[in-house]
């Protein structure tokens, strides 16, 4: 009955990992340089997908154009057999086998299968908003392969701990994750020597995991960039601010831009038994849980490597848990019930597997347009024949890459390869004033003729530049659909596509309502796209929608000042109106 539960789950995860549209930003810039590889035989020396980019190399240039490129070239040869459906698969399985590793650590510890299965579908409840198709997916892969083969030398003396470096050789020239991997392996050195040192213990371990440390730190270089990810990695700089990803994870969630993640918090709470079973849990176990807890709070970005470690130590905690004279009984209880435990487990398995085979079944293999790729706009802009350049939003740059090159190349993307474009980007994108220097002025610097957007921020506000942009009698709305707009600068040379293509400025308003209408409903707690929604009602004259959008945003923050001066203000109106 074990495998069967065990299996059903599986199933249940991969079945849900597939019903997923591609949607990551990065990924379509990822796909562009694995074409351009495999075209080339070559690796790009600078970058040919902008028309802002210098020539001056830099380090973080060549981590970001090089250090990928076996990811990237996967990317291409599976997207070029099979199209997205073989890039969604691929992503499937990527987790499916970094939970299958998660899985068997948990066993490590003594853990029933009942129990390892509890905990992973914890973590695959977190990992559902982590899915981007990213070179990281396989790190995340590597990432719990390499933990378990350190947990079987560490019970097993397992001489499979010397596929590390190998892992490890082929992971840096995926992704600068492996710099993650390598503190992994660092952790348990020093554990083990900590052991030796103070614990009079054998040294066998400790100068066999020395020597696993000393080939994959030797391994780990053997990539285009050598020592390149690890001062990326340590001197992040300005081009990660304003990136859900790399704020702290408690600040993203008391801003509301990402629902609070009830898994992860059950997480937590678990992991602060492991200070009452030091001695049992052991050092390196307490030094894993700490190390990747404090990794967890500094960015949500490492939350899913802190549930990859937490849930088989976890899954130990919860066997000294059950030692307790207060819950010795209810454990014994389940032991004696353990068989139909595991058949309650299985049919709410077999209940996921089959409520998600309808939904599976109607599913298209294919990129989320509705959210992250401009597809239609894309269409549009392809046989355009435009004079001058154009702006994007930072992170529709990648799919616009993938799309439009090389005829038509990009202002920024994901990659931001260029600080100071970086900062002329958040400039305009804010319709900033500087002196005598203001956001147009930087659009004529670069001869700039068309604007590629979407209306809202990631947080739910509007972009100041739309917002400017729907005012200025200077750049006329030629393009709207459900989740972008294009700007043409009004000028002689572009008058025959303002005749042709010219749209009321209430067709951009309403991809601002489908944009904040949608992303409101799946994001239950963050309010900013309700109160936007009720901005833009108000500025269209619909009064009572107007009041009905700050309402529903007044009972998901309601401290909030701002949405109860609108109430007022709106209600004024309609009462004015009676």
């Amino acid at each position: 009955m074990k495998y069967l539960t065990v299996s059903i789950f599986f199933i249940f995860f991969f079945f849900s990992f597939l019903q997923r549209h591609v949607y990551n930003y990065d990924f379509w810039w990822h796909l562009a340089t694995g074409k351009y590889i495999v075209e080339n035989k070559s690796l790009p020396q600078d970058d040919p997908f902008s028309y802002t980019s210098h020539e001056t190399p830099t380090k973080r240039k060549s981590t970001i154009l090089k250090g990928y490129w076996l990811a990237e070239v996967i990317f291409y040869k599976v997207y070029n057999l099979w199209d997205l459906r073989g890039i969604i698969i691929l992503r499937s399985i990527l987790m499916l086998m970094a939970f299958f590793w998660v899985f068997l650590t948990a066993k490590k510890q003594g853990s029933s299968d009942l129990l390892a299965i509890i905990l992973v579908l914890g973590v695959f409840i977190f990992s559902k908003n982590t899915l981007g198709e990213r070179p990281q997916l396989f790190t995340f892969l590597s990432f719990s392969l390499i933990l378990f083969l350190l947990e079987d030398f560490r019970v097993n003396k397992s001489k499979k701990i010397f596929l590390i470096p190998i892992i490890i050789l082929s992971l840096s020239n995926m992704h600068p994750g492996y710099i993650v991997c390598i503190l992994l392996i660092s952790i348990y050195l020093i554990g083990e020597c900590i052991l030796f040192l103070f614990k009079k213990k054998s040294g066998g371990s400790f100068k066999i995991l020395f020597a696993i440390w000393i080939l994959t730190a030797i391994f780990s270089l053997w990539n285009p960039n050598g020592f390149g990810a690890f001062r990326e990695f340590l001197s992040a700089g300005k081009h990660i601010e304003g990136i859900v990803e790399f704020k702290p994870t408690f600040s993203v969630y008391a801003s509301k831009i990402v629902p609070l993640d009830y898994s992860y918090l059950i997480f937590l709470a678990f992991s602060l038994f492991g200070l009452r079973y030091l001695r049992k849990i052991g050092i390196v176990h307490m030094a894993l849980l700490s190390v990747f807890t404090l990794m967890s709070f500094i960015a949500i970005r490492y939350v899913i490597f802190y549930m990859f470690v937490s849930a088989p130590i976890l899954a130990k905690i919860i066997i000294n848990i059950k030692e307790e004279r207060i819950v010795k009984k209810y454990f014994k209880l389940f032991k004696v019930r353990e068989g139909f435990l595991y058949m309650i487990t299985t049919i709410i398995g077999i209940f996921f597997v089959v409520n998600s085979i309808p939904a599976l079944a109607r599913y298209e293999f294919k990129a989320d347009t509705t959210f992250a790729a401009p597809k239609d706009a894309s269409d549009f802009l392809i046989d355009l024949k435009i004079s001058g350049n154009m702006f994007n939003e930072y992170g529709f740059g990648g799919y616009l890459i993938w799309r439009l090159y090389p005829e038509k190349k990009v202002f920024i993307d994901g990659r931001s390869l260029e600080p100071d474009v970086y900062e002329e980007y958040k400039f305009i994108a804010s319709a900033s004033v500087m002196g005598k220097r203001s956001w147009e002025d930087i659009l004529k610097s670069y001869n700039i003729s068309y604007i590629v957007t979407p209306p809202l921020l990631p947080g739910g506000e509007i972009y100041p530049i739309v917002d400017k942009l729907f005012d200025s009698e200077d750049w006329v709305l030629i393009y709207s659909d459900q989740l972008s707009l294009i700007f043409l600068r009004n000028d002689p040379e572009n008058i025959s596509i303002i005749k042709k293509f010219a749209k009321d400025k209430i067709g951009g308003l309403n991809t601002i309502i489908i944009q904040a209408s949608a992303r409101a409903t799946l994001n239950k707690t963050n309010p900013h796209y309700l109160i936007t929604l009720g901005k833009t009602f108000f500025k269209m004259g619909r009064f009572a929608d107007a009041e009905k959008a700050f309402e529903m945003a007044y009972q998901r923050d309601p401290n909030n000042i701002a949405i109860k001066e609108w109430l007022k203000k709106i209600r004024e109106k309609n009462a004015n109106k009676l």
